[in-house]
C-alpha cells in the first residue's frame, strides 16, 4: 500500500519529536548519589552507647551492698539508691519516691510505714540504714499542756476516742507524735469522723504496724 505525502510528513514529525526527547533525556545530568551523613551515624551511635553505659552503671550501683555504717537519705535518694536498702526492691523503691513526691518528706519511720508494702519487718530491717527517728523528738512545745490534762486527757493505758480527742490526747497513743496527731485531727475534720479502724490508714504516716499498735488503744464513738 502506497504512503501518501501527508502520511510521510506526519511520520517525519513523529520521528523528529522522538529524537528530540531522547536527546533531552541524555543531555540532562543524572541526580547525585545519596550520601549518608557520617556525623548523624556517629551521633546516634554515641547516644545509644551513652544510654547503655548509664544503664550498666545504674545496675552496678543497685547491686552494690551497703558499706558498714552507710545510711541512705530516704528524702533525697533516687530509686536506685533506695533499692540498695534491705528488703526494698525496684517496685517498692518507686512507691517510696512517689509517696515522697505526693505528700512531702518523711519525718519518722511511721511516715515511711504509710507506703504500701512497707511493714513492721521491713522497718526493722531498714531502720539501721536510714536517718529517720521512730517518732518526732520531744520538745517543750510538743508536750501536752497541764490544761489538757485537767480537762480529761486519758492516761497512757486508757483508750482514746479518735473522733473527739484533741491533738494532745492523740499524742498519748503509741507511735503518735505531734505531727501525726495533727494529721489525724485534720483528716477527721475533712471527712467528718472515722467509722472504722481501717480508715485511719488513710492518714499519712499511719501504716500497718502503727495501726496494729493503735487498735487496742482507740475507740470510734461518734
Amino acid at each position: 500500500m502506497a504512503i501518501t505525502s501527508q502520511e510521510r510528513l506526519a511520520l517525519g514529525v513523529v520521528a523528529l519529536l522522538l529524537a528530540g526527547g531522547v536527546g533531552v533525556r541524555y543531555a540532562r545530568p543524572a541526580p547525585p548519589p545519596v550520601e549518608w551523613s557520617a556525623t548523624a551515624q556517629d551521633s546516634g551511635a554515641a547516644r545509644l552507647a551513652a544510654r547503655v553505659e548509664g544503664e550498666v552503671a545504674r545496675e552496678a550501683r543497685r547491686a552494690t551492698p551497703l558499706a558498714p555504717g552507710e545510711r541512705i537519705d530516704v528524702n533525697r535518694a533516687d530509686v536506685v539508691e533506695l533499692d540498695r536498702l534491705p528488703k526494698v526492691g525496684p517496685a517498692l523503691a518507686a512507691r517510696i519516691v512517689a509517696r515522697r513526691t505526693e505528700r512531702g518528706p518523711f519525718r519518722t519511720l511511721a511516715d515511711l510505714d504509710s507506703v504500701p508494702g512497707v511493714g513492721e519487718a521491713l522497718l526493722a530491717a531498714v531502720s539501721p540504714h536510714v536517718d529517720l527517728p521512730a517518732a518526732p523528738p520531744w520538745s517543750p512545745a510538743s508536750a501536752p499542756s497541764r490544761s489538757s490534762a485537767a480537762i480529761g486527757a486519758p492516761a497512757a493505758t486508757g483508750t482514746v476516742n479518735v473522733n473527739t480527742a484533741s491533738a494532745a490526747e492523740l499524742e498519748t497513743l503509741p507511735r503518735v507524735g505531734p505531727v501525726l496527731a495533727r494529721r489525724i485531727v485534720e483528716h477527721r475534720d475533712r471527712r467528718g469522723g472515722f467509722r472504722a479502724l481501717e480508715e485511719l490508714r488513710e492518714v499519712p504516716g499511719i501504716g500497718e504496724a502503727t495501726l496494729r499498735g493503735l487498735a487496742p488503744r482507740v475507740r470510734l464513738s461518734p
